[in-house]
Parts: C-alpha cells; sequence; structure tokens
C-alpha cells in the first residue's frame, strides 16, 4: 500500500506543481489587465497622455521631491498587491504600504517611495515616457495614445525583476524594463526608435541588454520570466498575456549597448511604430 502511495505522489506532484505555476501565472495577467485599466483611465484623465516614469529623474532621486510612475497609476488601481507577482518570494516591497500625509513624513514618503520602486511590472518608458538631457537637466518626454501605431502589439508592461543573488534566483521587481534595441537602419539613415534623436543622451542603467551575464538583472534588461520560462507582458489595448522570454527580442539583432539594429519592426514588440 505504501509503495503504492509513493507511485501515485510521484506521478501528481508534478500535475499538482504545474497547476499550481499556471494559477499564479493567471493571477498574475489578471493584474497585469488591471494596470493596464488603470492606465488607460489614466489617459482619460490627462489629455491621452502616458503617465511620467518620474515626476523629477535623478541620479540620486529625493522621495519628498520625485513620484515614480507607480504612485502616479496608485489613485486607479489602489494597491501596490497588484505590481507584486505571486511568484516572487523575495518579500519585495514587502507589505502594502498605504501613503499617509502627514504622518511621519520623511520616513512615509521614503516607504512608499521605495516600495514603487521594487514592484514587478516593469514600465516600458524609453517608449512611452523617455528621459533625455536637455538644457542642463533631466527631462520627461511623455508620449500620447495618438502615438501608438497599433495599441494591441506593442508592450507596455513586463514583468521585472530587481536583482539575482548568488545563486541566480530573482529578487523583487523593477518599476522600469528596458528594451534590446535602440537603433534601426533606413537606406544610409540610422533612426532612433526612441523618438528622441539619436545623437541625445537618455536617462538609463543600461543601454540594451547583457545577454552574456546570465546571473545579471540586465540580461533582459530587467525583464524576467516569473512564469516556467514566459513573462507577462500587457498591451494599452488592455490585454495581456504570458509569451516565451525570447519573444520580447523578435525583430532585434541583441547587440551590447544597442549596437544591434531593429530588423523588423513588424515584430518588434517595444516601440510605438
Amino acid at each position: 500500500m505504501l509503495a503504492i502511495v509513493a507511485v501515485l505522489s510521484a506521478l501528481l506532484f508534478p500535475v499538482f506543481r504545474s497547476a499550481k505555476a499556471l494559477g499564479k501565472r493567471s493571477v498574475c495577467l489578471s493584474d497585469f489587465r488591471q494596470v493596464a485599466t488603470g492606465t488607460m483611465l489614466y489617459l482619460t484623465d490627462y489629455d491621452d497622455r502616458f503617465m511620467p516614469v518620474n515626476y523629477r529623474p535623478s541620479m540620486e532621486p529625493d522621495p519628498l521631491q520625485d513620484k515614480t510612475w507607480v504612485q502616479v497609476l496608485m489613485p486607479y488601481t489602489q494597491t501596490l498587491r497588484l505590481y507584486k507577482c505571486p511568484e516572487d518570494a523575495s518579500g519585495l516591497p514587502g507589505s502594502d504600504a498605504v501613503f499617509e500625509e502627514g504622518s511621519l513624513v520623511g520616513d512615509t514618503y521614503e516607504r512608499y517611495y521605495r516600495a514603487s520602486l521594487v514592484v514587478n511590472v516593469g514600465y516600458n518608458y524609453l517608449y512611452y515616457s523617455p528621459v533625455v538631457w536637455e538644457g542642463g537637466q533631466w527631462q520627461v518626454l511623455t508620449r500620447t495614445i495618438f502615438q501608438v501605431a497599433d495599441p494591441s502589439r506593442s508592450n507596455v508592461f513586463i514583468d521585472s525583476v530587481h536583482e539575482l543573488d548568488g545563486a541566480g534566483i530573482p529578487r523583487g521587481g523593477n518599476y522600469v524594463v528596458i528594451p534590446p534595441c535602440r537603433y534601426q537602419k533606413d537606406a544610409n539613415r540610422v533612426l532612433d526608435s526612441f523618438g528622441v534623436g539619436s545623437d541625445r543622451t537618455v536617462f538609463t542603467a543600461s543601454k540594451g541588454w547583457t545577454p552574456g551575464e546570465p546571473d545579471s538583472p540586465f540580461r533582459y534588461g530587467f525583464a524576467w520570466p516569473w512564469h516556467t520560462e514566459r513573462v507577462s507582458v500587457a498591451r494599452i489595448g488592455g490585454g495581456a498575456a504570458a509569451i516565451p522570454i525570447h519573444q520580447l527580442s523578435a525583430g532585434c539583432d541583441v547587440q551590447p549597448e544597442w549596437s544591434g539594429f531593429i530588423k523588423d519592426q513588424g515584430s518588434y514588440s517595444w516601440d510605438l511604430n
């Protein structure tokens, strides 16, 4: 009898584990859809313009002066729980942060701000809300919904990771993700798909992906396949899907420092066109 139970357990355990993983993926996709819906509501209230990735971008952020896109969108999404991947067991960003203005001002502002930086929903900000160096300071250039040629195709939010520990285990998330390509060729010209000009400096932690560094969060530009080599993505049309991680680089010749070009704009799912 014990032998039969052991055999049945061995057979059923993978099934239960797979069902549990599928359940978590379904929750994640539902959360992504709600964040996308919150974005649509935000667009309605703010002249069809997307959220700034930061109010005041800086290499040394000030929680009292700056706000992240997560904080900006919070009136429409209500809770940080939506931004937490159920597969992420790191404990980041921690318990649901609630902003209480006037109560321990410095500490409250900073906790809320820091929590918004390590969510698992990464914003494709270099296309929707690029930050460029202009006039001696960083300027946020928010895009409008009318600049998105196909809202059903362009990924605006993607599963993200904050860091990988010494064993390669992912911990926490990142409020932004970085695309694998920036430039494309047109005849004899090199065009900047970010729409800011190829000679302008953009605010970013990494220039593209680093596929040769498997234990780095920059491997996929902070994007991460939390769901058995699949990554959750959300589009402006409100749709969400879990796709194989390699599909994120479709249409792009991934090379360090954005030196590879966009080869097929039709299958490249990061840009607005």
